[in-house]
């Protein structure tokens, strides 16, 4: 090849970059504004949190001393709290995968029906979940109450009282009590979702199964769940990625108590930080939990990138 021919070659080649550019430009300045409000707002808190995980400070001292990947090396092998959170994060996710999400999947069969009011009964089932979680704790906590809540209150007049249990302050279930009234605020959102799902599906498919002499659950099980894949996805990606974050509703029911039963991710990297004086150690966990959430959160964006 010829100089003048790679000459021609480059000139064209920078031509289409040229009008590359112009072609994206338009779009580049519209986005910017969000873009650095982006920055400002997520991406560098979250670098200077990765920054001050290497670092020995109480928060309040003028110098920090810096420690490296100390901050994690204690908290995986000398801070048993740490994975107790850890280990309630576990079980938190896997009852809000079953326990709101099933909640919500059978509310949305049965409203997706024509029933007189169902648009009324489709928001007394949705309130809970525009409730902050902090206000759910504060009901609950009356709710469960030894002497005057209403659990133990029921438990008494059908004859039940033995089994009462001061339901917050066992460590045995209080943080199945907690995960109860989280599962009760958290039910909405997953019938809300389910309900868009089953109104995508044609009527004709539940006619022709209905002559084929499929029964009901015949019906949800091979045409109703294969079609709410997409949204059973959805739903699971929500639910995993609140579960790993979940903070108030703990902070507001037991404070991580007793005897750091309840302890959460959340929770524990809050009282590390504030109550012992630990931003290093609050801060490591804090990144600990973020790429505990990106486990979950990339291939659902992937995913969705995919299917685009």
């Amino acid at each position: 090849m010829t100089i003048a021919a790679v000459r021609g070659v480059g000139a064209a080649t920078r031509v289409r970059r040229r009008s590359r550019l112009a072609t994206y430009r338009p779009g580049l300045l519209f986005l910017a504004p969000a873009l650095l409000f982006y920055i400002a707002i997520v991406v560098y808190p979250i670098i200077y949190s990765g920054y001050l995980s290497l670092f020995r400070w109480d928060g309040i001292a003028p110098r920090m001393t810096f420690v490296g990947l100390r901050n994690y090396e204690l908290l995986l092998t000398r801070n048993p709290v740490f994975w107790i959170a850890l280990r309630n994060n576990a079980i938190w996710i896997v009852c809000a995968l079953i326990i709101p999400n099933s909640i919500g999947f059978t509310l949305a069969l049965a409203l997706d029906r024509r029933l007189r009011g169902r648009a009324i009964y489709r928001s007394i089932f949705y309130f809970p979940s525009t409730l902050s979680l902090a206000v759910v704790g504060l009901i609950w906590t009356w709710i469960y109450h030894p002497q005057l809540g209403l659990f133990n209150q029921v438990l008494v007049a059908v004859g039940l009282g033995s089994l009462q249990v001061d339901w917050l302050s066992d460590p045995h279930v209080a943080l199945f009590s907690v995960i109860a009234a989280a599962s009760w605020a958290a039910a909405g959102l997953p019938m809300l979702l389910y309900l868009a799902g089953l109104q995508t599906i044609p009527p004709e498919l539940h006619e022709a199964t209905a002559i084929e002499g499929a029964s009901p659950l015949q019906s949800i099980r091979y045409v109703v769940i294969p079609l709410l894949r997409e949204t059973t996805l959805i739903v699971v990606a929500i639910s995993t990625i609140n579960s790993l974050k979940v903070y108030d509703i703990v902070y507001a029911m037991t404070y991580g108590g007793p005897a750091n039963t309840t302890q959460v991710l959340g929770t524990f990297m809050y009282f590390l930080t504030y109550n012992d004086n630990n931003v290093g150690g609050g801060t490591a966990v804090a990144i600990i939990l973020l790429f505990l959430t990106l486990l979950f959160a990339v291939p659902y964006v992937r995913h969705l990138s995919r299917d685009r």
